[in-house]
């Protein structure tokens, strides 16, 4: 991968649209939702094909590989999107999606299996660092926040898409050893129209500036937001970039900038220590643990990603009327308490499922141990005979058995329903705000670094929820799962409430003045 070289310039200029160009950019999340939530469509199967049945630590390593990776991709980010450009840099992350998938789709064997995730992992993380700087930079003000959400809204896209192709490719095509392997392969679809879509994409402005490139600046910011405002952002972003600022480890370290790089590091942590990815990982087991059948859990993960799709999508038109904190504030007490009830719910029906059991293993004793059920032997035959009564008593032991196991409970549907509000609330603050704000606070000589900081944070919780939560799942159960998640999510509230700036419709160059002037967090958001 190479330098970018000066563009020519252009004898027919397009105008340019902040939305289309976002939403191109946009794709990366789709990539993102697809190639790391098709593990709760392929689980069973991959698990099967390569013996992993009664392994969970093993289960979680080859789910937790993509997170894995993309915690290294995103330490990278930074580095590649300040030296390469942002263009280039999500363009080198579409082939290193292309070549991940097909050879996850070829897979031989676990290690290569692990591998080809390991390499999605790096473009995800790579580009979770790339594409929301690329949006934030080339999107207006006014309407930075709606532009920014479409990463979020593509990632959930993503999600729910993976999640329709595990349904359908299950139906349709009964091999369990080649329909994973066909599931994984739709991801080159999205794949492919990222790569091409950002080839005809233009470069970041701001980056242009930093490299000493002015003219190629004016002429997208003309074809971007016209002659006149072109001219006005065009003077802020050559008085941000004129800044004489040490980026060394002092700088990053210091009183100025560390609040900003901590406040970066501890939204993406929270976001993540949520369990979001639990469910998105480990739905249909989850589902499962709630009472749900097979066939039953695969269908509510894909209630849970329309839900998804549903909430992001009004949280577009929310984020830039509510503000951030009101928005944060409401979605993540609604996180807490969901989490909460979830916990309740779960310990109740474990309840229920003893209560049954119980009943039912006393119910099949006595029809046994009745005198009139015991076998007789023939004489002379060395045999004995059962009575029907016997043969019944266990077939309706049987039946009570799977009922148990698979009851559709008041409080099944309950886990449902407060698993679909946790969703809700996730996709109106946590999930969105977060990628958003990390995109706004960061001084631009800092954007990289302080970026590649922010979503290593996301991926390293990611990784560590992939990994344990099936070990935890089975160790401590979902009751005090569900009471952990909510734990953290509560101290990331209160953190939120004392440190988290408003930064609605503030120009990114009036918050990174805000920040060398030395206000406190909560205030880098006001304007002038």
């Amino acid at each position: 991968m190479s330098r970018e070289t000066p563009s020519p310039p252009p004898t027919s200029a397009k105008p340019l649209n902040a939305a289309f160009v976002g939403g191109v950019a946009a794709l990366s999340g789709v990539l993102f939702g697809f190639d790391a939530s098709i593990a709760a469509s392929v689980g069973s199967a991959v698990n099967v094909h390569f013996g992993l049945t009664e392994q969970p630590f093993l289960q979680g390593l080859w789910v937790g590989a993509v997170p894995l990776g993309a915690l290294f991709g995103a330490l990278f980010g930074g580095f590649v999107s300040s030296r390469f450009g942002r263009r280039n840099g999500l363009l080198f992350n579409a082939t290193l999606f292309i070549v991940g998938i097909v050879l996850s789709f070829l897979s031989p064997s676990f290690t290569v299996y692990v591998f080809s995730r390991l390499l999605m992992g790096l473009a995800i993380g790579n580009s979770a660092v790339i594409t929301p700087m690329y949006m934030a930079e080339v999107a207006p003000p006014e309407s930075r926040g709606r532009i920014l959400f479409l990463y979020q809204l593509s990632i959930v896209i993503g999600i729910l898409v993976s999640f329709l192709v595990g349904v359908t490719v299950d139906a349709l095509i009964k091999d369990t050893d080649m329909s994973w392997r066909v599931m994984i392969a739709c991801g080159l679809v999205p794949a492919a129209l990222f790569f091409i879509g950002m080839l005809n994409m233009p470069r970041s402005p701001r980056w242009l500036v930093e490299q000493n490139r002015h003219d190629e600046a004016r002429q997208i910011l003309h074809r971007m937001v016209g002659s006149k405002k072109a001219d006005e952002t065009m003077k802020e972003i050559e008085t941000a970039a004129s800044r004489k600022t040490d980026v060394g480890l002092s700088a990053i370290f210091g009183k100025t900038i560390l609040p900003v790089i901590a406040l970066g590091f501890f939204l993406q942590f929270f976001q993540q220590s949520t369990g979001i990815n639990a469910d998105m990982y480990f739905g249909p087991e989850i589902f499962r643990e709630g009472g749900f059948s097979k066939t039953a859990s695969m269908w509510a993960q894909v209630g849970m990603g329309l839900t998804n799709l549903i909430a992001t999508i009004a949280s577009i038109f929310m984020v830039d009327k509510l503000g951030r904190r009101k928005l944060m504030f409401i979605g993540v007490s609604g996180i807490v308490v969901m989490l909460g009830v979830q916990s309740f719910l779960f310990h109740r029906y474990n309840n229920e499922v003893a209560a049954k059991a119980a009943i039912t293993q006393s119910s099949t004793s006595h029809i046994i141990s009745d005198p009139s059920n015991q076998r007789h032997v023939l004489p002379n035959a060395g045999v004995s005979v059962a009575h029907e009564s016997i043969a019944d008593a266990r077939d309706v032991a049987t039946d009570q058995s799977q009922a148990v196991t698979h009851g559709t409970s008041t409080t099944t549907y309950l886990i449902f329903g407060s698993i679909l509000l946790y969703i809700i609330f996730f996709a109106i603050s946590a999930g969105p705000l977060c990628w958003l704000m990390i995109s706004e606070v960061f001084p631009i000589k800092f954007r990289g670094i302080g970026m590649s900081i922010a979503v290593a944070a996301n991926w390293l919780v990611d990784y560590f929820v992939s990994q344990l939560f099936p070990v935890m799942k089975d160790g401590l159960g979902m009751p005090t799962t569900c009471l952990i998640y909510a734990g953290f999510t509560l101290l990331g509230l209160a953190l939120a409430v004392k440190f988290l700036p408003e930064t609605k419709g503030v120009p990114l160059e009036e918050i990174e003045a805000n920040i060398y002037a030395g206000k406190p967090l909560r205030e880098i958001g006001q304007p002038k």
